[in-house]
């Protein structure tokens, strides 16, 4: 099984004040959900095993601070995470000192307990 260290160096999760980290450890919330990447390898039908929920903060020049929040709530399998992860925290990262932009990561505990052996070694 692999455990939250591993899994956050997988992804890549920086100790952010940002960030947190979450596993549904029944894997009910991941029902349905597929890889957000529109080519990915996995196919049609193949369970997320990453989900990120993200606050993208709209720029205003003139006050140097967010205009407006939206919630993002996306999917990934563990393949795509990594790199979406990486340019969710590029895009919210000017933004990092204000208390509403936030990362959430949820990880299916389905895909913890059953992972391949070659995820823990990427």
């Amino acid at each position: 099984m692999l455990t939250e260290t591993q899994v956050r160096n997988l992804l890549g999760i920086p100790d952010d004040n940002r960030v947190t980290f979450e596993t549904d450890w029944d894997g009910s919330a991941f029902v349905d959900t597929e890889c957000y990447e529109g080519d990915c390898r996995h196919g049609d039908g193949v369970t997320a095993s990453v989900h990120i929920d993200w606050t993208r903060p709209g720029y205003d020049a003139d006050t140097d601070a967010p205009n407006s929040l939206t919630l993002v709530e996306e999917a990934y399998c563990m393949a795509h995470a990594k790199a979406a992860l990486a340019e969710i925290l590029d895009d919210t990262a000017p933004f990092a000192h204000e208390p509403e932009v936030f990362v959430k990561v949820v990880v299916n505990g389905w895909y913890l307990r059953y992972a391949p052996i070659q995820a823990v070694a990427a």
